[in-house]
């Protein structure tokens, strides 16, 4: 094999194991199904209700409008897992990664990390558009989380529409309508 030929080979293996790797298994309509475990865990000081952040995000992740529409299906584990669900206090985000602020919302490697400002009080952008706080729940759920599975930042396509789920909406949308759910070209593409 050339050298050139290795090196590509050598480069899509790194890239592959790089990914998550979650259990894979078929559903009997033929599609692609996969199945994610993660584990909740809080950083820093959380007043928020926990038994409510475990399960309004297990609600969105539960939602076929959601990335379980696009086959993958997660179920919480009480240790460890594919991801940890962090909620954590505006002050702790930054502590996993100076690429994080304690402003939003962040991923960063394992840990999908809410921040706990934004999840009791949505962002100003989607407060001003009237939006619910348990519809921003989802949003950035579902945002972070599509982060975790491969998915990058997305801007408001032509035309404007329904926001992707992957453009930062907490920062507002342009043209496009605030929404907290992947769009069905997002859900394929992490099938």
């Amino acid at each position: 094999m050339p050298r050139a030929a290795r090196v590509l080979v050598l480069s899509a293996a790194l890239v592959l194991t790089a990914l998550p790797t979650p259990a894979h298994a078929a559903p009997a309509d033929g599609a692609s199904r996969r199945e994610v475990t993660y584990s909740v865990i809080t950083r820093g000081v959380i007043t928020a209700s926990m038994k409510v952040f475990r399960r309004q995000a297990q609600e969105t992740y539960d939602d076929q409008r959601g990335w379980r529409g696009g086959g993958v299906q997660f179920r919480r584990v009480r240790r460890g897992g594919d991801f940890t669900l962090v909620l954590a206090s505006a002050r702790a985000v930054p502590t996993f990664s100076s690429s994080c602020s304690s402003t939003w919302s962040c991923r960063v490697g394992r840990f999908v990390i809410i921040n706990q400002l934004r999840w009791k009080h949505a962002s100003p952008a989607w407060n001003a558009a009237g939006r619910s706080t348990r519809d921003y729940r989802h949003l950035v759920v579902n945002h972070e989380t599509g982060h975790w599975l491969g998915r990058g930042h997305v801007g408001c396509p032509a035309g404007g529409g329904k926001a992707p789920v992957m453009m930062q909406q907490s920062k507002g949308t342009g043209r496009c309508r605030l929404n907290p759910w992947p769009l069905p070209w997002e859900r394929a593409a992490v099938r």
